[in-house]
């Protein structure tokens, strides 16, 4: 850049460099992309092709994306702010180049309409009988679990007040983003009614504001969970076209869409952020980062309704970036701002009007007249009075004994803190198992009385796959015993906050602490044991057998089917306790519902889809399968193989839907066959020459999972399923395709003189595997050892 025009302040840093606080806790939002599946289903289709058209269709359209969030992303950005005195913009640095998320990034990420609020307009309309009908209070705006109410008898509704409930839905979930237990504001609430009024409203302005709000009131120093309000999937759409270097290795770009929104994938990465900023430097002599939209200079700042001067400092930064003259060395040397003290208030029209707090009320009042409270109550004045008079004396004491190594004071606080903890202890002690007696009681009644928290709605699972969940066979050729599967983004809002509530239940901590006990017995070590049909006259027909004993490559084989390692397992019981004491919500790989999901028993699911497994569960296996294959002694047969991104899976089935019109393949492809993509599965190995065979999970006909083994040199796909009854071949073909066709075309671009001609065969065709010697009985403790060998090599921060 040019050199700057003088010495001028910039706005400082939020954090001290080294400072940043770590994502130790989830980050939550409302913004749920999966709930407009349930809403798609009851307003019917024809509503939900007009709703797609609408003002705010672009939610609809995001949804139908299957694109991927990433918090752990986002958060890095939201903790290297700059500590800015506006309330209508962030400001964030990546190694001193500052990126601007304003009202004129959003509308351009977004395309929705961002003009400015029309504070002359004169409108109303009478919405007292339809709020009636929807049983929602006339002086209020309506909650999503209010709407979500409405889903049985939906259908039955004429085409025009279906619209108007699916345009609520959209504007809580995709425009707000607020819970489902926080109000729409009544008067934005009301424009659903008039469609002219509607769909002229800057609806992106709204989303813009109720984001940004929410931003600016966190704390993000404290290690709690936080939450974020509006579209929140914007923030790292942001990212991806801001930082050209994050979009490129992290993002999965789609060509040719109409809104950079619709433009990106995702995926959700574990991303080294220093390692990042070094090799764009390496490579590019410095971070690639766009700075803002630019706007002529008298345009610099959006409109809004306050009149108010800008910031000087954020003024200076902003006019030296359209002259070309920023002085990015300026935050090596200015110390960060001393005030962390957020937004205290917050006056937009996006926070919602009401929010029933009825239920933290409720816990307060219980709390204040729990009995061993009250007791306590009536010691509390002896107690206070004889700290007062102690610390009356040691304050003369220490005044006097200035020479001592350390004053009486300390010693004597030491000494009441000891004692006091003592009490206290002894105290708490004598009533836990009460407490938890009486808990298990109180269930007990709920249940008798048709209260029981574990009953779950009929929509909550949407899985054929599991009709005939309970079924339990011998082996896997009987009746099929369904694994459980399914993506991220399938739990209906009923049954997700089902599942919160049971894990925060009396019956899970007791499912935790049965675990727990059993790692009390010392851990036995035992040798692989191999039934008849493993023995090595079977090798080709024994997956088990294939697994258990590795070839030549490596000097220990690994052992599915050894008992999992106690102090592995310790950790993660561990970690799901501290993780479920505070978090409002658990979502993605590092919660406690990721491991819950693994290693709670069968026979204890809340619900039949509790222990489904998800996109996520794969995607950190596949990332833990590759770091073993890197390893210098690898566990796996032959060191010719590699593990595919199961992220970037998903993006490779989704661009197959446009590969027949344009047979076009991004550079990604390229970059995976070389082994450079994604980063954090870079082998530097090339496909053909270093690597013969490719492996990865899939998601087939949207409720089964498969592992799929692909043979480069002969051309073949082998499909390892647990259930081979339960996809027919001819749909297990076409299922494949994304491989079979795109394959080749790679193939073949990358070496023009090869001819690939990829198959896929069916599994009784190419496989053969009967899977003899796993049962049911065995999978949860496989499961268990997922569980535990993910926390140990992939939980990890970076």
């Amino acid at each position: 850049m040019a050199s700057s025009s003088g010495n001028r302040k910039y706005p400082p840093r939020l954090y001290q460099i080294g400072k940043t606080p770590i994502q130790s806790r989830s980050m939550n939002h409302s913004c749920f992309l999966s709930n407009l599946q349930t809403q798609k289903e009851k307003v019917g289709e024809d509503v939900w092709v007009e709703l797609r058209e609408s003002a705010v269709g672009v939610i609809i359209k995001l949804k139908e994306l299957e694109y991927t969030w990433s918090a752990k992303s986002v958060h890095y950005f939201l903790v290297n702010q700059l500590a800015i005195q506006s309330s209508h913009e962030v400001w964030s640095l990546i190694e001193n180049q500052p990126m601007r998320f304003s009202v004129y990034e959003f509308e351009d990420i977004t395309g929705l309409n961002c003009d400015p609020f029309d504070t002359q307009e004169q409108w109303n309309v009478a919405h007292e009988d339809f709020w009636v009908e929807m049983k929602v209070p006339i002086s209020e705006g309506p909650k999503l679990n209010e709407l979500q109410a409405l889903f049985p008898s939906l259908s039955n509704w004429p085409r025009e007040k279906r619209v108007m409930v699916g345009l609520l839905f959209l504007l809580s979930i995709g425009i707000f983003g607020i819970s489902s237990n926080s109000r729409i504001p009544l008067h934005l609430a009301k424009r659903v009614m008039d469609p002219a009024a509607f769909q002229r409203y800057p609806w992106g302005r709204v989303a813009f504001t109720s984001l940004v709000d929410s931003i600016k009131v966190v704390t993000y120093e404290r290690k709690r969970s936080y939450t974020l309000c509006g579209c929140v999937h914007a923030l790292l759409i942001w990212i991806y076209e801001f930082v050209q270097g994050l979009g490129e290795i992290y993002g999965h770009r789609i060509e040719e869409t109409e809104v950079p929104l619709l433009s990106w994938l995702g995926s959700r990465p574990r991303i080294n952020f220093p390692k990042f900023c070094a090799q764009e430097k390496k490579n590019y002599q410095k971070i690639r980062v766009r700075n803002m939209i630019v706007k002529a200079m008298e345009d610099r700042y959006p409109k809004w309704d306050e009149d108010e001067p800008p910031p000087e400092d954020l003024d200076n930064m902003i006019v030296e970036i359209l002259n070309d003259q920023l002085n990015d060395k300026f935050w090596d040397v200015v110390p960060p701002t001393k005030c962390l003290k957020r937004k205290a208030q917050v006056t937009a029209p996006s926070v919602p009007d009401n929010v029933d707090e009825s239920r933290s009320i409720k816990r307060k009042k219980e709390k204040e007249t729990a009995p061993e409270m009250e007791e306590s109550h009536t010691d509390m004045p002896i107690i206070s009075s004889t700290i007062q008079k102690l610390l009356e004396a040691v304050k003369n004491l220490s005044g006097r004994l200035e020479t001592m190594d350390i004053s009486v004071a300390e010693r004597v606080i030491k000494t009441l803190e000891a004692s006091v903890q003592v009490q206290v202890d002894a105290r708490m002690g004598l009533s836990e198992t009460e407490f938890k007696k009486m808990a298990i009681l109180q269930e007990e009644i709920n249940v008798l009385k048709g209260k029981d928290i574990e009953k779950i709605p009929s929509n909550a699972g949407n899985s054929k796959a599991h009709d005939e969940d309970d079924a339990s066979s011998n082996t896997m050729t009987g009746k099929p015993f369904a694994i459980p599967h399914l993506n991220d983004q399938s739990d209906s809002t009923e049954g997700w906050e089902s599942h919160l509530k049971w894990q925060k239940s009396v019956k899970c901590g007791l499912v935790l602490e049965e675990l727990d006990s059993s790692l009390e017995e010392p851990t036995r070590r035992r040798k692989p044991q191999l039934t008849k049909t493993q023995m090595p006259s079977y090798v080709g027909n024994s997956t088990v057998k294939r697994i258990i004993t590795a070839k030549t490559d490596s000097k220990k084989s690994y052992d599915p089917l050894a008992k999992v390692d106690s102090e592995k397992l310790q950790k993660v019981l561990e970690f799901i306790k501290s993780d479920m004491e505070d978090a409002k919500s658990v979502y993605g790989d590092r919660s406690a519902r990721f491991y819950l999901t693994l290693i709670v028993p069968r026979e204890a699911w809340p619900t039949k889809t509790y222990g489904w497994l998800h996109d996520s569960h794969m995607a950190a296996a596949m990332l833990m399968f590759h770091r073993r294959s890197m390893q210098s002694q690898s566990p796996f047969s032959s060191s010719r193989i590699a593990f595919l991104d199961h992220w970037f899976v998903n993006s490779w089935v989704n661009d197959y839907k446009s590969f027949d019109e344009t047979n076009e393949l991004s550079e990604r492809y390229s970059m995976a066959y070389n082994g450079d993509y994604p980063a954090e599965f870079k082998t530097g190995k090339k496909w053909l020459t270093d690597v013969d065979s490719l492996f990865l999970c899939h998601l087939f006909n949207g409720d089964h999972w498969v592992a799929l083994h692909i043979e480069l040199q002969k051309g073949l796909i082998h499909v390892y399923d647990s259930i081979r009854t339960w996809v027919p071949d001819k749909k297990m073909q076409e299922e494949c395709r994304p491989f079979t066709k795109m394959l080749p075309a790679l193939l073949k671009k990358m070496d023009p003189k090869l001819k690939a001609n990829l198959t896929s065969r069916s599994p009784t065709v190419a496989l053969g595997y009967k899977f003899q010697g796993l049962s049911d009985q065995i999978i949860q403790a496989m499961r268990l050892k997922m569980a535990a060998e993910i926390y140990d090599e992939v939980a990890v921060e970076d």
